[in-house]
């Protein structure tokens, strides 16, 4: 067989081949190590003599690893389930961001809020999903950028409704001084951050309390955590607490019929974007608007929403009265409810 050789290998081949490949007389022992030397030589050299290496096309792809992996947070303690529901949507915005350096993406979770700001603040996550409190917080803390509404579950926007059994015989929130009322969790918008807010525009002095049968000051309005909405219904119901928060979607959809009958609403209140995208400070900005205008045209066509589907998303879209607008009524409750 002929092997195709660089220029640089010929010589040295052709000379290795005249030394020992001539038909001079040697006795059979000498011929025979004679030739073996010849075949080991001939075969290193065709070993280390191969193409020269081409120069990299200007144009080719950037080697995995090479270029930047595009990482979207949550916050989660079902980190499998999350990642399963969130992954589509990452890889979908990193197979069309190539042209900024993204090789790859992949779903980074956090187990807490705290990480998620640490991780915003020093570039570990690119893109954050979450109600307006909680992104307002990182926003705040990290200079994150809101950028669109997120429709979850197709819902584009929501507001916290006050409730309480009918028989309690409240028909207002100033009914509610010196009684006790159940919030979700701190860092809820429709569970803290609205009610809590209102409560203080409204002028009523709220209190946070260790648990549903501590006193209340005659002159406050007193709140515990309940941690989850079905807690807080079930407190109002059983009348461990005296009345309840929990957004309007879910007292409209998962409150039985039966069960709201014996309810009664007294206040709600103002809408707020169900959730916000957020990118991290810093993200250059021809990279944000692409990423801002991948996520606007997702529900247009079909892989886009596959991928809105398995993330339980209707689609993106701008914040309706500007984002200025928008951002600066909600930073104004954020700043009533650290206040408090």
């Amino acid at each position: 067989m002929r092997h195709k050789l660089t220029n640089r290998c010929d010589s040295a081949f052709v000379a290795a081949c005249e030394v020992f490949g001539g038909d001079i007389c040697v006795t059979q022992s000498a011929r025979t190590a004679r030739v073996l030397i010849w075949l080991a030589l001939c075969l290193l050299m065709l070993a280390g003599c191969g193409v020269n290496p081409q120069p990299t096309p200007q144009n080719a792809a950037t080697p995995p690893g090479e270029g930047h992996v595009l990482v979207i947070g949550d916050i989660s303690d079902e980190a499998a389930e999350t990642i399963n529901g969130t992954q589509p949507i990452a890889d979908y915005l990193a197979e069309r961001l190539v042209a900024f350096g993204i090789v790859r993406a992949e779903v980074k979770i956090a187990p807490d809020l705290d990480t998620m700001v640490r991780w915003m603040a020093d570039g570990t996550v690119d893109l954050y999903f979450d109600s307006p409190y909680p992104a307002l917080v990182i926003s705040q803390e990290t200079g994150a950028v809101p950028i669109l509404r997120r429709w979850k579950y197709g819902v584009s926007e929501y507001h916290s409704l006050f409730f309480a059994r009918v028989d309690a015989g409240l028909s207002s929130l100033e009914d509610l001084r010196g009684h006790l009322i159940a919030f979700e969790e701190p860092f809820s918008t429709s569970g803290y951050m609205l009610p809590l807010s209102y409560l203080v525009e409204h002028g009523l002095a709220a209190s946070v309390q260790n648990a549903p049968g501590a006193a209340v000051n005659p002159n406050e309005v007193g709140y515990v955590f309940s941690t989850a909405d079905n807690t807080t219904i079930q407190w109002v119901v059983s009348r461990r607490v005296m009345a309840g928060v929990v957004d309007n979607i879910t007292y409209e959809r998962f409150i039985p019929e039966e069960t709201r009958a014996e309810l009664v609403v007294l206040a709600e209140t103002e809408s707020v974007p169900r959730q916000m995208v957020l990118v991290r400070s810093g993200m250059d900005a021809d990279l944000q608007q692409a990423i801002k205008e991948e996520l606007l045209a997702m529900d247009k066509n079909e892989a886009g929403q596959t991928a809105l589907d398995v993330f339980l998303t209707t689609k993106f879209d701008v914040f309706p009265e500007g984002a200025d607008v928008a951002l600066a009524r909600m930073r104004t409750l954020y700043e009533l409810v650290q206040g408090q």
